[in-house]
């Protein structure tokens, strides 16, 4: 069947909708064609750039009609960056187009019909929310015409270009980073500018520079530095720690990690402490927690707290209660419940982050609480005797990464069949996708869909879905 459309070919396009993802859709006939940074209700000139079997994707010409729902975005970098895809819109306008998305997935993804969809809580900040924040060095920046020529083009630091994993968009600041951000970036820059430090080339693996990682502590106002590099010359950033000790009066850790491999992680197989402690500490509700440079931990830590009320909530365990928590990253959640459980047994791939949640549990004098090392997609298939060992479940609690979970360990959580599941997660597609496979296996009704919004002006928005088991 031949499409409406042709690669190049340039369009007027009326946008209708955004779509998951944050694109604008527009139609010709019933072929859909996503535009990048177009807004529902514009009228657009446009050039196709990619056509499929099913639908086309184009890049904006010129706006022949605004739409009444369009904002200037504050960033000077938002046509470029691809963070922010939403920053252009008013942001009650967002929470209204995320919340039909969800509906939507969990009606015709999902197949679950008319389910109620609660409206989401929104973020009590929308800018400067973020306590994580991850920079990539790069050997090649990212033109953009000819803002900031003077740069140098074979150094860039900042965030990388939109389906260009080999360059990255130089940065002065970031609106959604915390905010001394712009001082730590201005610092870095100059020190490896002067010093003739190479960023590094993600495609040939040469290079020193990899990463630049900020991490805050909101309530404690602790900032913790991680610089990432390819080999060890830790010794070479004492001059930079010291003007970064100058600049910034909160400053509580500065961490050299060496990482040689080829993946773009900022977890490395050695770490250096030059200034400071190796960790940072934060408080949610009436608990302490550390966090290491390899923690998982919720990067809006105001809405974070809020997200575990929640989830608290809707587990609604008692003192006699059995808690499991799948991927319970620094035991943040598993605590959370633990003074309203009989026991909490938690479940993390990464080592120093079980770590970290003993020590959560002993700097919080709880004593209910247990955290266990290993690849849930792997660690109940390999040790089929663990299962036997412990305690079952009456609550489960899954905070899955953007992936979600395994089909084996969906039908793993089926032959458990607690009484209760509270299922978190950042992508609701995929959630649906394993609450769909797991309500096949067992007769589990949904309670309650609670979205609530920790990052603002992206199109990731976290869902809390409470499952219950539905009388045989």
């Amino acid at each position: 069947m031949e499409k409406p459309v042709k690669k190049h070919q340039e369009i007027e396009l009326s946008i209708t909708d955004l779509a998951y993802g944050g694109d604008g859709i527009a139609h010709i006939e019933d072929f859909v064609i996503f535009v990048k940074n177009a807004v529902p209700g514009q009228k657009i000139t446009a050039r196709i750039t990619k056509v499929k079997s099913s639908f086309a994707e184009a890049k904006i010409l010129d706006i022949v009609e605004q739409s009444p729902e369009y904002r200037e975005a504050p960033c000077v970098y938002f046509d470029h960056c691809g963070g922010c895809t939403h920053q252009h819109l008013d942001y009650k306008t967002q929470l209204k187009y995320l919340h039909r998305q969800i509906i939507d997935l969990y009606c015709h993804l999902g197949g679950f019909g008319p389910v109620e969809v609660l409206q989401p809580i929104p973020s009590q900040s929308i800018f400067r929310y973020r306590n994580k924040m991850e920079f990539a060095f790069s050997e090649k920046r990212w033109l953009i015409d000819d803002f900031e020529a003077d740069k140098p083009e074979n150094f860039a630091l900042g965030l990388r270009a939109p389906g260009n994993y080999w360059k990255a968009i130089d940065l002065n600041d970031c609106l959604i980073a915390p905010e001394e951000t712009a001082i730590v970036l201005t610092a870095v820059r100059e020190f490896a500018l002067a010093n003739q430090l190479v960023a590094y080339n993600q495609k040939n693996h040469t290079g020193f520079l990899r990463h630049l990682v900020l991490r805050k502590a909101f309530i404690t106002n602790q900032l913790m530095i991680n610089i990432v590099t390819n080999d060890d010359r830790h010794a070479i950033f004492q001059p930079l720690v010291n003007e970064l000790q100058t600049s910034l009066d909160n400053l509580s850790c500065v961490v050299n990690t060496i990482s040689r491999s080829w993946s773009g992680t900022t977890v490395g197989e050695k770490q250096y402490t030059l200034f400071g402690d190796d960790h940072i500490l934060e408080i949610l509700g009436d608990l302490t927690f550390k966090i290491s440079p390899a923690s998982f931990f919720q990067t809006n830590t105001v809405m974070a707290e809020k997200l575990y009320n929640i989830v608290r909530d809707s587990a609604g365990s008692s003192e006699q209660d059995i808690v499991w928590d799948l991927y319970c990253g620094t035991g943040s959640i598993a605590l959370y419940l633990a003074r309203k459980a009989k026991a909490i047994i938690g479940f993390e791939i990464v080592k120093d982050a079980v770590k970290d949640a003993h020590i959560n549990a002993s700097l919080n004098t709880i004593h209910n609480a247990r955290f266990i090392e290993g690849d849930l997609d792997k660690l109940f298939l390999n040790n089929p005797d663990l299962l036997n060992d412990l305690p079952k479940p009456d609550i489960l609690i899954i905070d899955p990464p953007r992936g979600g979970m395994h089909p084996k360990l969906v039908e793993i959580v089926a032959d458990l069949h607690p009484r209760t599941i509270v299922y978190v997660s950042c992508n609701p597609a995929t959630q649906v996708r394993d609450i769909k496979m797991l309500l096949e296996l067992v007769p589990y009704t949904i309670d309650k869909i609670q979205p609530v919004d920790l990052f603002p002006h992206t199109p990731h928005i976290e869902v809390v879905t409470k499952l219950s088991l539905s009388p045989v």
